[in-house]
């Protein structure tokens, strides 16, 4: 059964052209959300809105890298005046960078900094007047299980992702007086772009999912929709209590 979401919420999602923000958009969308989407990857930001226009409706979208100011800025301006308002905020935008510490280069460490932590913070300052003036908005942002225990050969990845649960609670205590809420989520491998690309040191790819898996409870990597299902609860009224909280979804991966 859906979250308590009303048919009326608007959401705006980053990273919305694969993986967890595309299974994240299909699924809102499917329970009558309306969504504003972005991703670099303008074709397939497209394909997803394709998606999310056969389970719901239209969404709106626009295209761009969310370092650039002006495109969070511009598409929490089209949220606001094509649908009245922005009840919500998914951070879905992501990358990794798989290699040793010893080979991680100064601007290697700068990118996946700035996209995995920058975007964030750019489109969190995009919405949150819109939210602040209504009094009410719900944030989620995406961490991952590197910033709870220690991955092998990800160590820039891990660090960005540790500071995405730091800038989310305290956007948490800052905005707690606007009854604006923020969330962040912490998945495990999960069938994604991204979770295959963590892979790549490995020579046997088998091999690989299994020392990245070996830890867990669950041996397997989740499916993004079963991500969804907890960036939709953290979205809806149901959570109205719940704030600057970090949700580990990992198939057990911290509890060992």
């Amino acid at each position: 059964m859906a979250a308590n979401n009303s048919n009326s919420d608007v959401v705006v999602l980053t990273g919305a052209g694969g993986g967890i923000g595309r299974a994240t958009a299909v699924r809102l969308g499917g329970h009558g959300v309306r969504l504003a989407l972005t991703d670099v990857n303008e074709s397939a930001l497209r394909e997803t809105a394709d998606q999310v226009a056969e389970a719901g409706p239209e969404p709106v979208v626009e295209a761009g890298d969310g370092l650039d100011p002006s495109v969070p800025t511009a598409l929490a301006a089209r949220a606001a005046e094509t649908f009245g308002r922005i009840d919500g905020l998914v951070n879905a935008t992501g990358i990794t960078l798989p290699t040793s510490l010893r080979d991680t280069t100064p601007e290697d460490f700068d990118r996946v900094m700035s996209v995995n932590v920058k975007t964030h913070l750019l489109m969190m300052q995009a919405v949150l007047p819109v939210m602040a003036k209504a009094r009410y908005g719900s944030i989620v942002n995406i961490s991952s299980v590197g910033a709870r225990v220690a991955l092998p050969n990800l160590g820039v990845y891990c660090a960005s992702k540790s500071a995405v649960l730091g800038l989310s609670r305290s956007v948490a205590a800052e905005y707690a007086p606007d009854n604006i809420r923020c969330n962040a989520i912490c998945p495990g491998g999960v069938d994604t772009a991204l979770g295959q690309a963590a892979l790549d040191p490995f020579e046997d790819k088998q091999h690989g999912l299994e020392v990245l898996t070996g830890r867990q409870l669950f041996k397997r990597w989740a499916d993004p929709d079963e991500i969804a299902s907890l960036v939709e609860y953290l979205l809806a009224r149901d959570s109205a209590f719940v704030t600057g909280a970090v949700f580990d979804i990992d198939g057990g991966h911290t509890t060992t």
